[in-house]
C-alpha cells in the first residue's frame, strides 16, 4: 500500500471550478457538474428506482475518484429524499465507498463545495467529518449510521485488491470516475477493470462519463456487458455496464446475535447491531455491565502510532477518527461526559525522548499529532468516562427494543449443536444461539474452543488521588511513565500497573505507590503529598502484535484444510463460521473498540469492511497458526510479479 500521501494541488478557473495541477483536468464540469453527476451516475445506474426493489437492506455504491465529494453528496441527497418520499423503501442504509490518491485539504474541499448551495447541509456534514490524509480506509457515519462513507486514501490500483469481498460480490453500482483517461492513464488499467468486476455483485451496474474505446474493451474483457449511452451536455457518448455474474445462494443474515460479555466491547457491538435493526441477546456474568476495566472513572483516548503506512498505525488512526465520531453520535442521543483536551506524550528520559522524536519524524498529519516543547501532542485526543459510556451504549441499544440482557449469567462452556451453539451457565442453565460472539475480555480464553487465542492476561491497577491542580481539565491527558488524567471533582486518575499473568482483582497498596512513582517521573513533581482516595484493578487481554482479536473462529477441520491445502483464500475471513471473537483490546480499547466492532459486524453481515485485507489478517483470531502460510503465499506472489 502507498506509504505516504500528498494532498491535491489545485488551481481555480474563471467559473470557480477546481483544476488539478497534476492532471490538468477539472474536478467537475463547468456546465453544471451537479447535473452531470445526476445524469451520468445516478440516472444511468437507475437510481433511486433500484432502492425500491433491492434484495438487501443496504445498497453499496463504489467510485474510483472521490475528488470534491460531489458524487457522494448528490447520491446522499437523493437517498434521503427517497426515504422521505417513500418511507417503506426496501433499502434502509446507503453505503458509499470511494478511493482517492490525492485527497483535497479541508479548506479546498470547503471552497469547492461552495459552488452547490443546495447541498450545503450535506457538504457541511462532510467537511466536519473529513479525516486526516492517512493511507488506508476511514469510515464516516452520517444520518445516525444510515449513510456510511468509506474513504480509501491511496492509489486505487493498490487499494482495490485489499478490499474484502463476500463470495457473491460487494458493489451494487460503480461510479467509474477520476480524471479523463488521456489525463490519467495510470488509473485506467487492466488491473482496475479486473478488480471492478471482482467486487461487482450479480445484477450490479457501472457508469462512466468516458466513451474511450480501450475502456469499453477492457471492461468487456473482464466480464461486463457494455453499451454506449448518450453523454451529458456537450459530450456525445458515455459508457454503461452490467454484471454478467450468476448469483450464488446468498448467505442469510442472522435473526439474532448472542454476545457474551458486559464491557466496552459488547457495548459497542450491541449498540451498532441494534442500530442496524438486529436483535441482540447479552449474557453478562456480573450483576450489571461495566464491572471490570470498563467501569473505570476516566480513560484516555488516543491512537497507537508507528509509521503512516504501518498496518497497526493505519488501524489505530482510523479507529481514533471513528471513535471520535461515535462518541459525538452517542452524546447527541444521550449526553455523556468527555473532553477532547488533547493527549500529551511526554518525554521523561532519554529513551522516551528518542522514541517520540522518531514518531514525529514519520510526518503524520499535524492535526493527528505534532511536536511540542516537551513531547508530542495529539490535539484531538482526550478522555471519557468508561463506566458512563458503557452504560449509555447498552441503554441506547435497549431503547430500540432489540436488546435482551441476562445478568448474573456466567457462561462456563459452549458446544456446537446442529449448526448452533449451546451455552451452559454456572447455574446449570442452557441457551441456544445461532450466532455467538465472545466479547468477555481476558475470560475469552476459558473455553475449549478458544484456548489457543493469542491473548495474555495482564493485571492493571489505577489510582485516584487528590488533584495535583485545583483547575478542572486545566491540562491535557499526560502519558509518560504511566498516565495522568485531568482533574475532575477534585480528583485525578493515575496509572497504571502492568503485570503479566496476574488475574487477581484486589486493590494493592504497593501498586498505588508504584502509580505515584510513575506520576512523579512523568510530571517531575513530588507525589508523596498526594493522598490516595480510591483505586480499581482489572485484567486486560493483551496481544503480542497489539491488534485486537476480531473475526470468525474456524473449526479445527477448516483450519487444517487451509494449512494443508494451501488455500488460495490465504486465510481470509471465512464467515461461514457462527462463532466469532472480539477480544484482546489491551490498554487501548476505548480507542479501538468502535472500529473493531464495526469490522466484526461488517464481516458477519457481509457488508463493506472498513479496513484492508492486510489488517484483517492481523486481526484474525487464528493469525498465529496461519501466518506461516500467509508468508509463503506472499513470497510466491512477489516472485510471480517480479520481472526477470
Amino acid at each position: 500500500m502507498q506509504t505516504s500521501l500528498q494532498n491535491a494541488k489545485l488551481s481555480w478557473n474563471d467559473a470557480g471550478a477546481p483544476i488539478s495541477d497534476s492532471f490538468e483536468d477539472v474536478y467537475f464540469s463547468n456546465d453544471n457538474g451537479l447535473q452531470e453527476t445526476r445524469y451520468v451516475f445516478l440516472q444511468q445506474n437507475n437510481l433511486p428506482e433500484r432502492w425500491l426493489i433491492h434484495d438487501r437492506p443496504v445498497f453499496v455504491i463504489a467510485e474510483t475518484g472521490f475528488g470534491t465529494g460531489l458524487n457522494f453528496l448528490a447520491t446522499w441527497q437523493a437517498f434521503r429524499q427517497q426515504k422521505q418520499a417513500v418511507p417503506e423503501t426496501k433499502v434502509s442504509r446507503l453505503h458509499f465507498i470511494s478511493f482517492e490518491k490525492f485527497p483535497l485539504t479541508r479548506q479546498d474541499l470547503q471552497r469547492a463545495l461552495c459552488a452547490w448551495p443546495e447541498l450545503t447541509e450535506f457538504s457541511e456534514s462532510l467537511i466536519a467529518a473529513y479525516p486526516a490524509a492517512i493511507p488506508g480506509c476511514q469510515r464516516l457515519r452520517f444520518d445516525q449510521g444510515n449513510v456510511i462513507l468509506d474513504l480509501w486514501f491511496g492509489d486505487v490500483n493498490d487499494l482495490l485488491p485489499q478490499v474484502y469481498s463476500p463470495r457473491d460480490g460487494l458493489v451494487d453500482a460503480w461510479y467509474l470516475d477520476g480524471f479523463a483517461p488521456s489525463k490519467n492513464p495510470d488509473m485506467w488499467s487492466e488491473n482496475l477493470f479486473t478488480q471492478l468486476y471482482r467486487l461487482i455483485r450479480p445484477q450490479g451496474t457501472l457508469a462512466t462519463f468516458t466513451a474511450a474505446g480501450f475502456v469499453r474493451r477492457g471492461l468487456t474483457t473482464v466480464g461486463f456487458e457494455m453499451a454506449k449511452m448518450p453523454g451529458h451536455g456537450k459530450k456525445r457518448e458515455m459508457l454503461f455496464g452490467r454484471s454478467q455474474k450468476t448469483p450464488n445462494s446468498p448467505l442469510s443474515a442472522p435473526n439474532s446475535v448472542a454476545i457474551v460479555g458486559g464491557g466496552i466491547a459488547s457495548a459497542w457491538l450491541s449498540y451498532l447491531l441494534t442500530q442496524r435493526g438486529y436483535q441482540v441477546v447479552l449474557f453478562c456474568a456480573d450483576p450489571d455491565v461495566a464491572q471490570a476495566a470498563s467501569g473505570n472513572p476516566q480513560g484516555a483516548i488516543y491512537p497507537l502510532l508507528h509509521k503512516p503506512a504501518d498496518p497497526l498505525s493505519q488501524f489505530f488512526s482510523s479507529a481514533f477518527h471513528y471513535c471520535r465520531q461515535l462518541i459525538h453520535e452517542v452524546h447527541n442521543q444521550s449526553p455523556i461526559t468527555f473532553d477532547w483536551c488533547g493527549v500529551l506524550l511526554k518525554a521523561f528520559d532519554e529513551k522516551s525522548s528518542q522514541r517520540i522524536g522518531e514518531l514525529l519524524a514519520t510526518h503524520f498529519p499535524p492535526e493527528l499529532i505534532h511536536g511540542v516543547t516537551d513531547g508530542a501532542l495529539f490535539p484531538q485526543g482526550g478522555w471519557v468516562i468508561p463506566d458512563e459510556l458503557t452504560h449509555t451504549l447498552f441503554q441506547l441499544a435497549a431503547a430500540t427494543g432489540l436488546l435482551t440482557q441476562h445478568f448474573n449469567c456466567e457462561i462456563t462452556a459452549i458446544h456446537e449443536q446442529q449448526g448452533s451453539w449451546c451455552l451452559s451457565t454456572a447455574a446449570d442453565e442452557s441457551y441456544i444461539a445461532t450466532v455467538l460472539i465472545l466479547a468477555n475480555g481476558a475470560e475469552v480464553s476459558r473455553y475449549q474452543q478458544t484456548q489457543t487465542l493469542p491473548i495474555t492476561p495482564f493485571r492493571g491497577q489505577i489510582s485516584s488521588i487528590e488533584a495535583v491542580t485545583d483547575k478542572e481539565n486545566a491540562t491535557p491527558v499526560v502519558c509518560g511513565d504511566g498516565y495522568i488524567l485531568p482533574a475532575r471533582n477534585g480528583q485525578q486518575v493515575i496509572g497504571a500497573t502492568y503485570i503479566r499473568n496476574d488475574t487477581d482483582r484486589s486493590v494493592r497498596d504497593s501498586e498505588h505507590q508504584e502509580n505515584k512513582v510513575k506520576m512523579q517521573r512523568t510530571l517531575a513533581v513530588n507525589s508523596s503529598s498526594h493522598r490516595i482516595i480510591d483505586g480499581r484493578a482489572a485484567i486486560r487481554g493483551v496481544t503480542r502484535n497489539h491488534f485486537p482479536v476480531v473475526g470468525g473462529l474456524r473449526s479445527d477441520a477448516q483450519l487444517n484444510n487451509e494449512l494443508t491445502q494451501h488455500s488460495s483464500a490465504g486465510g481470509l475471513p471465512d464467515m461461514t463460521s457462527n462463532l466469532l471473537i472480539f477480544a484482546g483490546l489491551g490498554s487501548r480499547g476505548l480507542c479501538s473498540a468502535p472500529l473493531a466492532a464495526e469490522i466484526l459486524i461488517s464481516l458477519l453481515l457481509q457488508e463493506p469492511v472498513p479496513c484492508s485485507l492486510e489488517i484483517l489478517r492481523e486481526l484474525d483470531p487464528q493469525r498465529r497458526q496461519l501466518k506461516p502460510l500467509w508468508r509463503k503465499q506472499h513470497q510466491k506472489s512477489v516472485r510471480s510479479n517480479t520481472r526477470i
